[in-house]
């Protein structure tokens, strides 16, 4: 039994030298993502109830007149309201976990797309 462990030993320290192993090198695969989505423990999940609240804050004082929403808002929570209520999808919604996974891409594109502008409205209604 030692004799095999040894020789597993040897076999994992002798691959060691093919990999590139320095905190300070970024991997390829974090290449093409944001700095939010590379270092997930940074995100504060919690955010998200606020920025709901704020986005249903905004779409109320806009029906009021209070606040101008922007074109590309609307634009883009019309189309994710859509998709997300449409019996068409990517991956219907009867496959267990990929049916939803394509649903949740969209809102969490759709949040990217808008959070400026609800950060500008978080500002103006500061003010």
């Amino acid at each position: 039994m030692e004799k095999i462990d040894n020789v597993r030993t040897k076999q994992i320290e002798a691959n060691l030298e093919h990999f590139n192993i320095s905190p300070n090198k970024v991997s390829d695969t974090s290449m093409g993502f944001p700095e939010e989505v590379r270092d997930y423990r940074s995100t504060d999940f919690r955010n998200i109830w606020d920025y709901l609240g704020l986005l249903f804050s905004m779409l109320l004082d806009s029906f009021k007149g209070k606040y101008p929403l922007p074109k590309k808002t609307l634009f883009v929570i019309t189309f994710a309201l859509l998709y997300l209520i449409s019996p068409v999808d990517i991956a219907p919604d009867i496959f267990p976990v990929i049916g939803f996974a394509d649903d949740i891409a969209v809102l969490a594109f759709a949040a990217s797309l808008i959070k400026g502008d609800l950060e500008n409205y978080r500002v103006w209604k500061n003010e």
